[in-house]
């Protein structure tokens, strides 16, 4: 059974997003320029709201910044993502590319990407439910414990089977045992290349958010926004290139199918 290479997928990956850096942008800027002006105009709305309360009320802060406007955002995010990361692990798997100068079709293959990812994020939540409703019980002293053995577990779970995103995205055959049989004794690799990914991020971060403070000091506080959902954004197409790779690797080079190349040098 293959090993994952940590340190060489997330190399790939983003030596990768690097030099395709033109592509990417060609794929996906339609969704992503929506995506960055529906977060300038919420941040509007929540500087008109907030002016007149009190930067101490946290509570009245935390209100006022989670209104429709939010939820708004939140759903149109939900729906945006699909579109971005199909484009892109096919462009990494596949070598598509769109000959249309704006790609923004959200259809059935973007549908079921979308409920996989919701069907992933759901796996921790019987480990949340049993922590919430033992806590403050005489059941606490156990529900904990086996609230967190099942996050872990689920965790686990949701991070071998995102790997059926992949699948999803390029239509091909989505197995469910054929990704946990293939990821079986990948668990922490899969796991350490996350983390590595998360630190390099939070590093390219620190950068980022020094330039933005720059920028926010010629642009105002817009201009933060934007320079966070730039990062927000390239994060997202980062672990979307990580799933490809580890999809490539684990699953399809044990299928003896013909793999792609690397995606650094696609």
């Amino acid at each position: 059974m293959a090993k994952l290479d940590i340190v060489g997928t997330v190399k790939e990956s983003y030596k990768g997003a690097w030099s395709h850096f033109g592509d990417m942008v060609k794929l996906v800027w339609a969704p992503v320029v929506v995506y960055i002006a529906a977060n300038v105009l919420h941040s509007l709305s929540i500087q008109s709201v907030t002016e007149e309360i009190d930067p101490s009320d946290v509570e009245a802060m935390f209100q006022a910044s989670w209104g429709w406007q939010a939820v708004a955002v939140t759903l149109l995010g939900l729906f945006l993502w699909p579109i971005i990361a199909v484009a892109w692990h096919r462009f990494i798997l596949l070598g598509e590319t769109s000959s249309s100068a704006l790609y923004f079709k959200f259809g059935r293959r973007e549908a079921r990407f979308m409920l996989t990812s919701i069907f992933l994020s759901l796996l921790v939540v019987p480990g949340i439910l049993v922590m919430v409703v033992g806590a403050g019980t005489a059941l606490s002293v156990f529900a904990v414990p086996v609230g967190l053995v099942l996050m872990v577990a689920g965790l686990a779970y949701a991070l071998r089977l995102s790997l059926l995103l992949p699948a999803v995205a390029t239509d091909a055959a989505v197995d469910a045992r054929a990704i946990l049989d293939a990821t079986q004794d990948n668990v922490l690799r899969i796991f350490g290349a996350h983390i590595l990914n998360i630190l390099a991020l939070l590093a390219i971060a620190i950068v980022v958010s020094i330039l933005i403070g720059i920028i926010a000091l010629v642009l105002g506080p817009i201009g933060g926004v934007i320079g966070g959902a730039v990062l927000g954004v390239f994060g997202q197409i980062i672990s979307v290139a990580i799933l490809s790779v580890m999809y490539r690797d684990l699953v399809l080079s044990g299928q003896g199918a013909a793999s792609p190349p690397d995606f650094q040098v696609h």
